[in-house]
């Protein structure tokens, strides 16, 4: 699969139809994805996997992910999106 099809396919899968989610993913996606480390991509990618209510719950910063990796993204898809109380993106 090439780039393009797949950075289409992570766009595709980054709408949840869940609104609240969808706002802060879908910029995240076209506008910060392909500048994070590959490292970070693949927690994205992760993190797209996530049931809805978890990511909800993620990115409106009632808690963040146990996993290290996850909570990282997490917080720079905060960050993206206006969060003024992440002040770092460091989990």
């Amino acid at each position: 699969m090439d780039d393009r099809t797949e950075f289409n396919r992570l766009s595709w899968h980054s709408r949840r139809g869940m609104l609240e989610i969808d706002v802060m993913l879908m910029p995240f996606t076209q506008h910060q994805y392909l500048s994070l480390s590959a490292d970070d991509q693949r927690a994205y990618r992760r993190l797209l996997d996530c049931e809805d209510q978890d990511i909800w719950e993620w990115l409106r910063g009632f808690r963040l992910p146990d996993d290290q990796d996850l909570a990282r993204i997490v917080l720079l898809v905060r960050k993206a999106s206006g969060d003024l109380s992440v002040t770092s993106p460091q989990a």
